[in-house]
């Protein structure tokens, strides 16, 4: 007796199993043009956790801080993380962040700001606080956190002398890994009312090649967690090592720096696959500026009597000629 088949329809069970989310469309910080001229994206993506890795002095913090403006340009609201304790108002000032100070010398302004943490625990307790907060409604904001630097901080157990590097990278592989990534990512669903975002500065370990003919390769602190979890990693610097040279100024016969050039570009990017690997950028008090000579005499114009204040307003004040470096001192590592 032959078997009755039954009617299939892949409509009908695609109708059963298959489920399509709609998302928001993609949605940036803006750092500025000229660091969009120099990675190939205007900056930090909403929705994502994005990382900010270079060694020391290559503007990481510059273009966080210019992000966070971008944010209360757009109304949205930066709530600053700070772990490594080298925070300066007046830079953020100048960088464009709004913020004052009151009438009993607090900074205030549209951002949370917190510094008071010891461990990493607390600090993504208090990330976790204000997530739930917006899921309440109680924060009707986009939102935007800034954390300097993830590199900086112990976990608890280390904290209290008991830890390690590894006890380190598990506790952000369980708060950030497993749960905050989480958190932010579900805010790129169409139906959430509000994005959730994390620019994470970091500081870097170089692993050295496991044979005589292969390259350093730059780490990011605190294990592979939140590099993983990152959808953005903006390289400032070089792989080995900062890679940065200056443009200076004399004042009264003595040499000053004004500008840092830098590379930035970027590592990884998933979202939408872009970048560029050999974008070069002069980081400067006020911001970015491009890295050739009409942007530098531009500068040098608009901002000589600003410096000559900055340094005492007495005296012969002048800006150097560009300085280019050879092909080969170019960025060195």
């Amino acid at each position: 007796m032959a078997v009755k088949k039954k009617d299939f329809s892949l409509e009908s069970i695609k109708g059963k199993f298959s489920t399509k989310t709609k998302y928001k469309p993609d949605s940036f910080y803006d750092c500025g043009e000229e660091f969009a001229d120099a990675c190939g994206l205007q900056g930090p993506s909403k929705g994502h956790i994005n990382m900010f890795l270079g060694h020391s002095n290559s503007s990481k913090t510059t273009a966080m801080i210019l992000a966070a403006a971008n944010a209360q340009k757009q109304g949205d609201l930066p709530v600053f993380v700070i772990t490594e304790r080298k925070w300066n108002w007046e830079h953020a000032v100048e960088l464009g962040l709004q913020a004052e100070q009151n009438s009993d010398g607090e900074w205030d302004g549209n951002f949370i700001f917190n510094d008071s943490f010891d461990y990493i625990e607390q600090a993504t307790d208090f990330i976790n606080q204000i997530l739930d907060a917006q899921d309440k409604g109680e924060i009707p904001y986009n939102i935007v956190f800034l954390w300097d630097s993830v590199g900086s901080i112990p976990c608890k157990m280390t904290f209290d002398g008991k830890g390690g590097k590894q006890h380190n990278a598990a506790t952000f592989a369980d708060k950030i890994g497993m749960g905050i990534s989480a958190r932010i990512s579900k805010t790129k669903k169409e139906d959430v009312p509000y994005w959730a975002t994390m620019v994470v500065i970091n500081q870097p370990w170089v692993e050295l090649p496991d044979n005589p003919f292969g390259q350093p390769e730059i780490k990011a602190k605190g294990g592979e967690a939140i590099w993983l979890a990152s959808s953005l990693v903006f390289l400032f610097g070089n792989q080995k090592k900062a890679g940065i040279n200056h443009i200076t100024a004399t004042k009264n016969g003595r040499t000053v720096v004004y500008a840092t050039r830098t590379k930035i570009s970027i590592l990884k990017n998933h979202v939408n696959g872009l970048s560029y690997k050999d974008g070069k950028i002069l980081a400067v008090p006020q911001g970015y500026i491009k890295d050739d000579k009409a942007a530098i005499e531009k500068y040098k114009k608009e901002f000589s009597e600003y410096w000559n204040k900055k340094l005492g307003g007495e005296g012969d004040f002048k800006l150097s000629e560009v300085f280019v470096p050879t092909e080969e001192e170019e960025f060195e590592d």
